[in-house]
């Protein structure tokens, strides 16, 4: 190594004299040429580098050869993805990939022959998908499986036919309709990647869920509260049919958000309330212990000719791609065929739905609870662009009726 040393040191301070020299005298210049290639003649030889503690030279074969016994060589760490990221990878680039095991632990990545393999020569398939948490409907199931180390997509089947399955790409869910009631399905999934794909299918089993019956919906909420859900919780949610007036549709029994049924028609407990919307945004706020969750995001004037877009509506966001808002006509309905003169009526049907107060226009506060029932329907006013058509009922009282669109209303879903 000291040799090593010495010699580069020589070259380096040669060819710093030969440049300076350039600048002297014309015979200088001759000299300059002259000691210049010597010194690149000579220098040449020690184009291998040996980097040791022994002095030796490095081997004939090696361009660079290093030579420890307590430390060792540590090429660039990196993920799965971030090395499937690098571009045009040369033949033989060595990296250390932190995940690309099928179990998701570190190896030795290197390019060979087009593809990155294990440095054992092996080229790694992901494992099976652990199965996830199903959304059941009446006629529909929404599929989930959870995503798997080295997976660079899925294929979801209806038999066990990997060659017939459908790509999924990167989704880890799949929505399926047209089911029939009460019956238990199975699916299959696998993960794939360049390699090839999981050995065996993970095995998916749902029940398609008849209206009447109950399911449970895990809400997802978002930093700080901030995206449709305030907070995360999960929700049984119970579903009914045969309302009159709107006979054919499945509505959800309790009001988005909420815990639980309302006791009575008066309940102002928040866990019975559900969670509050002002007009065409998903945003859902919580009240309780007296403050609104989040404090952000709030609007005090909403003027705009939209009704309630499906992109921004909490029950298909929420609960599915099925579920919706009523609408205006759908209120009337039910309000009309029931008989609904006051608040008893909403309640004593099987919606149960009861006086939830609401969250004013201009700061939010919670207002009403225990003696006003407002629960938004998606239509817009036919007159004003900061109201919208929602349904509103007290002691001696129910109708529908156009309310500024910047309060925050309790909302009901329902589906086809």
């Amino acid at each position: 190594m000291k040799i090593l040393l010495k010699a580069l040191t020589i070259c380096l301070i040669g060819y710093i004299f030969a440049i300076q020299a350039k600048t002297v005298q014309p015979i200088m210049k001759k000299l300059s040429l002259l000691s210049s290639m010597w010194l690149v003649f000579h220098c040449s030889l020690f184009a291998q580098v040996g980097i040791n503690t022994d002095n030796s030279m490095p081997h004939a074969s090696a361009l660079l050869d290093v030579k420890s016994t307590s430390k060792g060589f540590l090429p660039p760490r990196m993920t799965f993805s971030q090395r499937n990221a690098i571009a045009s990878p040369s033949e033989g680039l060595l990296v250390i990939c932190t995940n690309c095991k099928a179990d998701g632990n570190s190896s030795i990545s290197i390019y060979l022959d087009g593809q990155w393999l294990n440095l054992t020569g092996s080229c790694d398939t992901p494992a099976s998908p652990q199965e996830g948490n199903h959304i059941e409907y009446n006629t529909q199931i929404m599929w989930d499986w959870n995503s798997t180390p080295i997976a660079t997509g899925y294929k979801w089947g209806l038999t066990e036919d990997y060659a017939a399955a459908t790509d999924m790409g990167t989704i880890t869910s799949k929505f399926e309709t047209g089911l029939t009631t009460g019956t238990i399905y199975t699916r299959y999934v696998w993960a794939y990647n360049a390699c090839g794909h999981s050995a065996s299918p993970t095995i998916l089993t749902a029940l398609a869920l008849a209206c009447g019956t109950s399911y449970t919906v895990h809400h997802t909420g978002g930093d700080n509260g901030v995206g449709v859900a305030p907070y995360t919780k999960t929700v049984s949610y119970e579903t009914v049919t045969d309302i009159p007036g709107e006979t054919s549709k499945c509505w959800i029994a309790h009001n988005l958000g909420a815990t639980n049924q309302a006791t009575s028609v008066s309940d102002a407990t928040w866990l019975s309330a559900g969670w509050y919307w002002q007009f065409n945004r998903k945003q859902g706020y919580s009240y309780a212990g007296g403050y609104r969750y989040p404090i952000i995001g709030w609007d005090d004037l909403i003027s705009e000719n939209s009704g309630w877009t499906a992109e921004n509506d909490p029950c298909k966001i929420l609960l599915g791609t099925l579920w919706r808002l009523p609408t205006d006509t759908e209120w009337n309905n039910v309000d009309v065929s029931g008989g609904w003169t006051d608040w008893n009526a909403p309640f004593n049907s099987g919606l149960k739905l009861h006086a939830g107060g609401y969250l004013g226009k201009s700061d939010g506060t919670l207002t009403g609870v225990g003696s006003y029932g407002h629960y938004w329907s998606s239509t817009p006013s036919n007159t004003y662009a900061h109201k919208a058509d929602h349904l509103y009922f007290m002691t001696g009282y129910c109708a529908n009726s156009e309310i500024e669109k910047a309060y925050g209303y309790t909302i009901r879903c329902l589906k086809e």
